[in-house]
């Protein structure tokens, strides 16, 4: 069997495309590993139960935290290692982020391996900060090894599952055909969809009492303590969570803003302005939607970076491994409700606008018949299918609510979904706040109620800079 990391992108080409300042931030972690090769070999052969000797692979991949080497065995098998790379600024990636990452992932692992039957990497030894007992030397960067997972990605089988969440259809799931036609890959998507439906049930088992990341004691006992982040919380409630999420995306929208280079007659501030407007929807859209029913929890057990790159199938579609657990923790069900962006809307939706003005606590549950994609709604069935297999244990949530309603509910849409490209676009006004505006019903377009917000924040002289459509 060839080695794994013959199917990881090229190095070269992918060095290339980045700037030069992340470039050597790769580049520099693997010059410094150099010296160490036989060293972290003869130490991951000394965990090997038959103390087999292995080969650090010179191909390598790497992540926003992490540089990825693959080691070889002689009998064929392979273990992953991975780095922690230096910060990438102040904020992200510090040491203790990277060291609240790492411990979050040997905790969720734990829980997983022990609580599911999903499959999963095996924590072989870890160090999660610079120490004297690092086994490489204390100024030595933290270090995870863990078994492999072989396996190929989704598209590697021929369906671009991304493209398939832009193709929307009615509410009651009408619409083009999601493959194209080509009933090859019919079986091959359901039976990927059906196992990540699989998966969202058994993470739904999994609760606590508190919103946050993962830790684990000398006894193997999990607890939830401080995001894996930032460090923020423990969160007794879903309000209290959400609120720190609003702030969360405000900040984001000022310091992504202060970056942007003009664009169709933006200034930098007028940029800036727009992403503060679409923080600002995402609060209101987002806070009449927490159901009280749940708002204490408890509260489920969310992957929390699942996505096509962070799951390997075989050649039917079968889920053979589910990697990358750093981002693991618990989450208001609102924001579990949506597994992964690849199975919902793309920013299609047009919404009656009763479920977001509502304020009773059954606000969140009403679905307001969205335009949805093809993608969306075929999940929503396998979901529904997982939940009424004979014998599953499904753990609903205080308010009663079914996985399958609240992936397809609003409050999903907003604190599961668009909260995801709220971070991963930093609040950009064409596609989130386009998608978030139309959830909240204005009677105004999204520019005029983009004046009016610049009125009331007195940034008159802004808006005169900013663009207007044509």
């Amino acid at each position: 069997m060839p080695p794994i990391s013959d199917n990881w992108p090229d190095v070269d080409a992918s060095l290339h495309i980045m700037e030069p300042e992340y470039a050597n931030r790769v580049t520099s972690m693997v010059n410094q590993l150099k010296p160490h090769r036989k060293a972290i070999e003869s130490y991951a052969s000394s965990f090997h139960i038959r103390h087999l000797s292995c080969t650090l692979l010179d191909h390598f991949t790497w992540g926003q935290s992490f540089v990825v080497f693959e080691l070889l065995f002689v009998d064929g098998t392979s273990w992953i290692i991975r780095f922690g790379m230096r910060p990438m600024d102040a904020y992200f990636n510090t040491a203790a982020q990277l060291e609240r990452k790492i411990l979050n992932e040997v905790a969720a692992l734990h829980l997983v391996r022990q609580r599911t039957t999903i499959p999963v990497p095996e924590i072989i030894a870890y160090h999660a900060h610079p120490s004297p007992s690092n086994p490489f030397g204390p100024d030595f960067p933290a270090f995870v090894l863990m078994t492999a997972i072989t396996g190929m990605t989704i598209e590697d089988c021929g369906i671009t599952i991304h493209e398939l969440g832009t193709g929307s259809v009615n509410a009651t799931g009408d619409g083009p055909d999601p493959l194209g036609g080509d009933e090859s890959k019919r079986p091959i998507l359901q039976q990927y969809l059906r196992d990540i439906a699989d998966i969202h049930v058994q993470l739904s088992r999994i609760t606590f009492d508190r919103i946050g990341s993962f830790r684990i004691d000398a006894q193997g006992e999990v607890s939830v303590g401080p995001g894996a982040d930032f460090g923020l919380g423990p969160f007794n409630s879903a309000k209290e969570y959400f609120a720190i999420q609003a702030e969360a995306y405000e900040k984001l929208a000022m310091a992504a803003g202060l970056d942007d280079e003009a664009e169709e007659g933006d200034t930098a501030d007028a940029a800036q302005l727009k992403r503060r407007f679409v923080a600002s929807l995402w609060r209101r859209a987002m806070m009449p939607l927490v159901d009280e029913r749940d708002e204490r929890g408890p509260f489920p057990m969310r992957h929390g970076d699942l996505h096509s790159d962070n799951i390997l199938v075989d050649e039917t579609g079968h889920i053979v491994g589910v990697l990358d657990w750093d981002c693991a923790g618990t989450v208001p069900w609102e924001a579990f409700a949506v597994p992964t962006f690849e199975v919902s809307g793309h920013f299609t939706d047009t919404t009656d606008t009763s479920s977001i003005s509502s304020t009773s606590s059954d606000a969140s549950s009403q679905s307001s018949s969205p335009t949805r994609s093809v993608i969306h709604h075929v999940f929503n069935r396998e979901l529904l299918a997982a939940e009424s297999q004979d014998g599953a244990v499904f753990v609903k949530p205080a308010s009663g609510r079914s996985l399958a309603a609240l992936h397809d509910s609003d409050a999903g849409h907003v604190g599961a979904y668009l909260a995801y490209w709220m971070y991963s676009l930093a609040c950009d006004y064409d596609q989130t706040g386009r998608a978030l505006h139309r959830m909240l019903g204005s009677h105004d377009d999204i520019d005029q109620d983009f004046r009016k917000f610049a009125k009331e924040v007195g940034a008159n002289d802004v808006l005169e800079n900013a663009s207007q459509p044509a």
